[in-house]
């Protein structure tokens, strides 16, 4: 499947935040979207997710506009991971992974003995199944944003959309949740996500695109794409893009 953004724009009240932004994701593609504070990233999420409306342009799966699909065909076709969750209730975390099913459930419908069965292969694929009786509340961040992913892919959906996936997640469990996306891409899943960390971009994406001030600055592969001019471009300050071995990059802030 392939999901379009055409010549998006959308804002809040008489304020554009993104301008004529056009973007594609195929199934199994993970698009990481790069870009400073502000620049509209999460903007342009909330339109793709039928949150916001869009002032121009549309949002496109396989050729059909989603501006007139009810929500629940939405949730069917389009996940989300957002960057930050904070939990009401103390639900158990198999609980948690199971309310992703109500996309497939009737209005008055409660959840059947195939709905737990893909909650509890979703939470096997992510490695948190050792978690099923734990509360929401009480596992790590990290753990937190696996259960999260896990929750998404319990949806069914073909496309993810991930909000910095990673942040506020120490070094050892941002590795696990990149690790845990490439994987997820090569269930043939769409992946589009935001990261404030362009190395990420390098270990697990197959395409970027760069954002500034709501509109698109670059998109290509990686390696075309995440260059010392682009970054200084896009965040104001000097980068260098070493690479320390065959096919790995890193970027290196200039600090003088």
């Amino acid at each position: 499947m392939r999901l379009e953004i055409e010549r998006a724009g959308c804002g809040y009240g008489g304020k554009p935040v993104v301008e004529d932004v056009s973007l594609s994701l195929d199934s199994g593609d993970v698009l990481c979207l790069l870009g400073a504070n502000g620049s509209g990233k999460t903007t342009l999420f909330k339109a793709i997710l039928g949150l916001l409306r869009l002032r121009g342009g549309r949002i496109l799966v396989d050729g059909a506009d989603t501006a007139s699909w009810p929500q629940r065909r939405l949730a069917r076709t389009l996940a989300y991971v957002p960057q930050a969750h904070t939990p009401p209730f103390p639900f158990a975390v198999r609980d948690v992974v199971l309310m992703a099913r109500t996309a497939h459930l009737g209005i008055f419908g409660s959840p059947s003995h195939r709905d737990a069965a893909i909650a509890e292969d979703a939470m096997e694929a992510l490695g948190v199944s050792h978690l099923a009786r734990a509360r929401y509340t009480e596992i790590s961040g990290g753990e937190r944003q696996l259960v999260l992913i896990a929750r998404a892919l319990a949806q069914q959906s073909e496309f993810l959309i991930m909000d910095e996936p990673t942040s506020n997640l120490d070094f050892g469990n941002q590795v696990r949740v990149l690790r845990r996306i490439k994987e997820l891409a090569g269930r043939k899943l769409g992946l589009l996500m935001t990261t404030h960390f362009p190395d990420h971009a390098f270990l697990c994406a197959s395409r970027v695109a760069v954002l500034k001030a709501g509109k698109l600055l670059a998109m290509g592969r990686p390696e075309e794409v995440i260059t010392g001019g682009q970054l200084e471009g896009a965040y104001g300050v000097s980068v260098r893009v070493v690479e320390v071995e065959a096919g790995l990059r890193v970027c290196v802030p200039g600090m003088s």
